[in-house]
């Protein structure tokens, strides 16, 4: 009779759902998922525009296991303020603008010798890839060829379409 009880507490005690405690988040990081956490599948709209949520989506959905950081990166000349993913031992710096027009010109200020273009192969130099779509910049940093064609694809492919 006692197991019954103990068992009948358990059931219960493990169907309830646990609700999480919120912190205050400051406006810098409002709607961004914690730090190496996963974004809430079906939280971020198809707007045929690029957005951090987006980003986060796809490198998942191609297993590349995406973390994001809590400090903002720079890249001069660029005016807008990135944002950092890890992916393994790499990082990967997104840079969001409002139309693939801002991208472009912004695009245009960037020192080409300095970068490697995600469809080229590394120079010994180690230069970061430069991969481009709509109103997105994203700057690689990783050595691994096999890495850099993966997130060249998911990024390339188009963000996600209304």
């Amino acid at each position: 009779m006692v197991r019954l009880a103990l068992i009948a507490t358990l059931l219960v005690a493990c169907g309830r759902e646990a609700t999480p405690k919120r912190s205050s988040v400051d406006a810098a990081t409002a709607g961004r998922p914690a730090s190496g956490t996963a974004i809430a599948r079906g939280a971020c709209p198809a707007t045929g525009n690029w957005s951090e949520c987006s980003v986060f989506e796809r490198l998942d959905r191609a297993g590349l296991a995406p973390r994001l950081d809590s400090s903002l990166v720079t890249e001069p000349p660029l005016t807008a303020k990135g944002v950092l993913l890890h992916l393994g031992a790499s990082e990967l710096e997104l840079y969001f603008y409002p139309d693939s027009k801002a991208r472009q010109q912004e695009e245009s200020r960037l020192d080409r010798t300095k970068y490697v273009d995600y469809a080229s192969p590394l120079s010994i130099r180690q230069e970061p890839t430069l991969i481009h779509s709509e109103n997105l910049i994203a700057i690689l940093r990783s050595r691994n060829d096999h890495q850099r064609e993966r997130v060249a694809d998911a990024i390339t492919a188009g963000p996600p379409q209304p």
